[in-house]
């Protein structure tokens, strides 16, 4: 991998498509089935844990050596306890970024390329993938300022050509089913957020740390505002029938129709899927490579480029068998093992590495 240095404003711009990317389709079904009426909600509340996961990536980069969150766990853990751990973290990343692969898999083949094998759309994908991240985080930062402004651009055209289509009444009465079912709904909506700890892999190679915090505070507001159009538009077209259809957008992009020859935006959608995702596995994959490279003291990061994308590729069709497999996963307990991985586990070894500072100071 060509090691390079990106600013605060474009890893802003690759957290921002890193949680977008499947959220936009996925999560308004999801919510839907968890929250009903009141399923726009969980956007807001949940953005409350995405500010707080900024706070932490950034509190946990001030204590690490050379901002390393891979050393932290080897001075904290000890090296051994600590390299272990390491593996244990990357491992974790390489479950959630195959559940991502197949799902994205799955809607080409489902929806667009039927006669396709899914491993063709998968190899093309994570190909394509391994070249951008070979070629370095810089590159990737670019590539991000180019197209995830497009991506966010005929995302917000297609819900702006649904504006006549939409009935505002649908999300009346608001607090139908009380608050339980808005917090079930707000869970899983923060399964997305806390990915955002997946910086923590990045911030070492960012050149101006001390601009992440407004940078990534003013990403999280934009991923939560797109969210929450994207919820509204589903639910406002198809109220509480949201719930049963696997990609909401899609379904609702269908009811475009203007003067008989501006139709089937469907294609757009795609597009986006298909360009926000590789935006979000190339974010993962390079993270992964970044963290064998740190825990194993590689000397040729490059040199991990291609095992790592065969390790993807089997992954995959391993881990995540088919699509209901990876819809159940993400609304039943994905959500806890998501939350314990990239929320939880870091914040205990932020205490624990605070509480050993601060020992040293004492017996100092």
């Amino acid at each position: 991998m060509v090691q390079g240095r990106i600013s605060a404003f474009q890893l802003s711009i690759l957290m921002f498509q890193l949680i977008l990317s499947s959220s936009v389709l996925l999560m308004p079904s999801i919510s839907t089935a968890l929250s009903g009426k009141d399923m726009w909600m969980t956007p807001i509340l949940s953005s409350a844990l995405g500010f707080f996961t900024i706070w932490m990536v950034l509190k946990i980069h001030e204590i690490s050596p050379n901002g390393s969150f891979l050393e932290l766990l080897e001075t904290t853990c000890g090296r051994w306890v600590g390299k272990c751990f390491s593996l244990a973290f990357i491992l974790f990343q390489i479950h959630i970024v195959a559940i991502t692969i197949r799902d994205y898999g799955e809607f080409i083949v489902t929806n667009f390329f039927l006669k396709t094998p899914v491993q063709v759309i998968i190899g093309a994908m994570l190909l394509l993938c391994a070249w951008v991240v070979k070629s370095g985080i810089e590159v990737m930062a670019r590539t991000g300022q180019i197209f995830i402004p497009v991506i966010t651009l005929c995302t917000l055209v297609i819900c702006i050509l649904l504006i006549p289509e939409l009935d505002p009444t649908e999300i009346l009465p608001i607090f139908e089913r009380g608050a339980a079912p808005i917090a079930k709904g707000t869970v899983v909506v923060a399964g997305w957020f806390c990915q955002l700890s997946l910086i923590l892999f990045i911030l070492p190679l960012v050149k101006d740390v001390k601009e992440v915090r407004k940078w990534g505070y003013l990403a999280v507001t934009g991923i939560m505002l797109m969210m929450l159009i994207a919820n509204l538009t589903a639910f406002l077209l198809m109220g509480e029938s949201t719930a049963f259809f696997n990609y909401p957008l899609l379904t609702a992009s269908r009811y475009i129709a203007y003067a008989e020859f501006f139709e089937h935006v469907e294609a757009v959608v795609m597009m986006v899927w298909v360009l926000g995702e590789f935006f979000k596995i190339s974010f993962y994959y390079y993270a992964i490579c970044k963290g064998l490279e740190e825990t194993c003291r590689v000397s040729k990061p490059e040199a991990l480029v291609l095992p790592v994308c065969v390790l993807l590729f089997t992954s995959t069709f391993w881990l995540a068998k088919d699509f209901q497999t990876v819809g159940d996963f993400i609304a039943v307990s994905g959500t806890l093992y998501i939350l314990a991985g990239n929320l939880i586990f870091p914040l205990c070894i932020f205490f624990v590495a605070r509480m050993k500072l601060r020992f040293k100071m004492n017996q100092t």
